[in-house]
């Protein structure tokens, strides 16, 4: 379920990037960035709800009340929140570590996968 938090910090690790290169005439890292609330809360919340059928519930509580309340959580953001400021360093910073994992655990996956479809059955 880690996988809408990480996107949120590699979508808001580009979006640092490109306003601190391309949209700024004078760009500091002192400087802040505002981004939609609704739209990264919803696109967290999309990869939320679809990917809850990848993760390994070990309760039953689990299976129901984060399954379903972890993505209502961040649909509730998005409803509540009509823009996000932070900082641009701030961003700078969290943008990359978020990206690197999230890479690494989409790769992760992905061979984790690969091995399945070899195993006999």
């Amino acid at each position: 379920m880690s996988l809408p938090l990480l996107f949120l910090g590699s979508a808001t690790g580009v979006a640092a990037l490109i306003d601190l290169l391309a949209l700024q005439s004078a760009p500091t890292l002192r400087s802040e960035l505002s981004l939609s609330a609704p739209l990264l809360f919803g696109f967290a919340a999309g990869l939320a709800l679809f990917s809850a059928d990848q993760v390994q519930w070990r309760f039953r509580w689990q299976r129901l009340g984060l399954r379903i309340g972890y993505p209502l959580a961040m649909v509730a953001c998005a409803v509540a929140l009509d823009a996000l400021t932070i900082p641009i360093g701030a961003a700078l910073i969290i943008g990359p570590i978020a990206a690197v994992l999230l890479a690494s655990m989409l790769m992760r996956n992905a061979d984790a996968g690969d091995e399945a479809d070899y195993l006999p059955s």
